[in-house]
């Protein structure tokens, strides 16, 4: 019976670790390590980051583990990928990954889901497409992948499962921010396997139609799932952030309008079951985005707090919730806002003693910026 209880524990105690501690996690992304620290070694960084961390009150790290434009940040042969020149080469994802967990610290790799540059220069077939069947590139840095096509699911699984079996301690695998349409105004994915998709689900539907924005977004949920499985056959929890709008009085968009605008299905992805299931969503709350954007006066640190129970409200205790905030300057259509010290503090401050899972963005932001001392009030 002893036995048994120890290995009923053993497999479902990890996911009730965040709701007994609280979660303070910090995000580390190395393509700023060059710029801030040219003349270190990754082990002198690695080092820098944890020593920052631990006196911050910091127990997760959410490390970049690949970035699209510029690669991984580990070494790495899999197919269609490239390894980051400076730190990359240098391994600085494992220096992180091990001195940090060395140091008590949880570690959640964090990697794109549908944005890969490598991928999509060698793949056109695969690049999400506009109704006119042309590229869907909203930004110049992004590089966004059908999540539709068989192919790059295929890839994808393989990328995915290759990162855990180089990193079997990780706590988590995290998708940054996976979106459809960037503008919300139903450009993309137009690629001829996502139609394929939804003309085998509705054969006298519509492109662009209300089913076709549920179908769209299903294809984001199905490599969600995927990801979440591959993590949990190795013990590794799985997770998504994604920016929450709101609109501009203040209130957040509803599921189904984050669902039809960007592509993002929160009820769809809450309800995926079993080795799929999701076992945290972050949400970004960023005042400053939003009081840039419309230029509304609700805006203000103060809003952290209400939009933080609106979207606990949104995951409703079907996985756990994360919120997120920055330091970073934000330029919007009514105006740029740069958070001050005060500001930045005053958005963590109203949220500490109610809100149990916060992380901050980023480890190099705060740094340059002497910030140091304004995350004391999440103790």
């Amino acid at each position: 019976m002893t036995r048994w209880i120890s290995a009923f524990l053993l497999f479902f105690l990890p996911s009730f670790v965040w709701a007994s501690e609280s979660l303070r996690g910090l995000r580390v992304d190395p393509s700023y390590f060059y710029e801030l620290y040219p003349h270190l070694s990754a082990a002198e960084i690695a080092q820098k980051v944890i020593s920052r961390a631990q006196e911050a009150h910091v127990n997760t790290l959410f490390v970049y583990a690949y970035v699209s434009n510029h690669g991984a940040f580990y070494p790495t042969e899999y197919p269609l990928t490239e390894v980051e020149t400076h730190f990359g080469e240098k391994n600085i994802f494992l220096e992180l990954y091990n001195l940090a967990r060395a140091n008590g610290f949880k570690v959640v790799a964090v990697i794109s889901l549908t944005d890969y540059k490598t991928v999509w220069d060698a793949r056109p077939e695969w690049r999400s497409k506009n109704n006119l069947g042309h590229d869907y590139k909203p930004m110049p840095q992004t590089y966004f992948l059908s999540a539709w096509h068989p192919e790059y699911r295929v890839w994808l699984k393989g990328f995915l499962q290759d990162l855990v079996m180089r990193f079997p301690e990780l706590y988590a695998v995290e998708a940054v921010e996976p979106t459809v349409d960037c503008y919300w105004r139903g450009e993309a994915d137009f690629n001829s396997e996502a139609n394929k998709a939804f003309f085998a689900r509705f054969p006298s539907g519509k492109l662009g139609d209300e089913n076709w924005k549920k179908v769209r977004a299903l294809g984001v949920t199905e490599l969600l799932g995927m990801m979440a499985e591959i993590s949990h056959q190795q013990n590794i929890k799985a997770g998504v952030v994604q920016t929450w709008p709101a609109e501009s009085e203040g209130h957040l968009f509803t599921s189904e309008k984050m669902r039809d605008a960007v592509g993002f299905d929160l009820n769809e992805i809450l309800s995926l079951k079993k080795q799929q299931k999701i076992d945290f969503i972050v949400g970004e709350l960023l005042w400053q985005q939003w009081r840039a954007e419309y230029g509304t006066p609700v805006f203000t640190p103060q809003w952290t707090l209400p939009a933080s129970k609106e979207f606990e409200n949104l995951v409703a205790n079907r996985s756990d919730s994360i919120i997120h905030i920055e330091i970073s300057p934000w330029r919007g259509q009514h105006s740029t806002v740069t958070p001050n010290l005060e500001e930045f503090q005053q958005s963590l401050q109203v949220i500490s003693k109610n809100v149990p899972h916060i992380d901050v963005y980023d480890f190099s932001q705060i740094e340059n910026r002497s910030a140091w001392d304004e995350l004391a009030v999440w103790k």
